[in-house]
């Protein structure tokens, strides 16, 4: 039986990779929409293709990412010990990331961001958790 946690956490990353979708798509669309405003006004230029480029090649990262996030979501879901591992690795990737955004920019949200990360690092390495994933 999945514990409750697990479900929360498969749901969260079905969110975050819904919320990275959407993002991909935007900067692929704005970048689109860029793209035709600066040949509109300036031509074929060197800053067209620059921003054109690096809007595609964002928007398709953020697509990449939310296939991942997605995944992982499904692989906690099944109980896969690969999806809890991977769980773990971006947990602190993040954390780490929102500790030096809490650092510069002390927000409520970062410090939301990184008691959730935190919450996620303890909760899937508790032995009855990690056991869960054996079975």
């Amino acid at each position: 039986m999945r514990p409750v946690g697990v479900t929360l956490i498969a749901i969260l990353h079905w969110l975050r990779g819904a919320a990275y979708v959407a993002v991909g798509f935007a900067l692929i669309g704005i970048t689109h929409l860029s793209e035709h405003m600066i040949a509109s006004v300036a031509g074929d230029t060197f800053f067209q293709r620059l921003v054109s480029g690096l809007g595609k090649t964002l928007g398709v990262a953020f697509l990449l990412f939310a296939l991942l996030y997605i995944v992982m979501g499904f692989g906690l879901w099944a109980m896969k010990n690969w999806a809890r591992i991977l769980t773990l690795v971006f947990a602190v990737i993040w954390l780490l990331s929102a500790l030096v955004r809490l650092v510069h920019f002390p927000t409520p949200f970062h410090l939301l961001r990184a008691a959730v990360d935190v919450a996620i690092l303890v909760y899937l390495l508790l032995p009855d958790v990690k056991r869960a994933f054996a079975v």
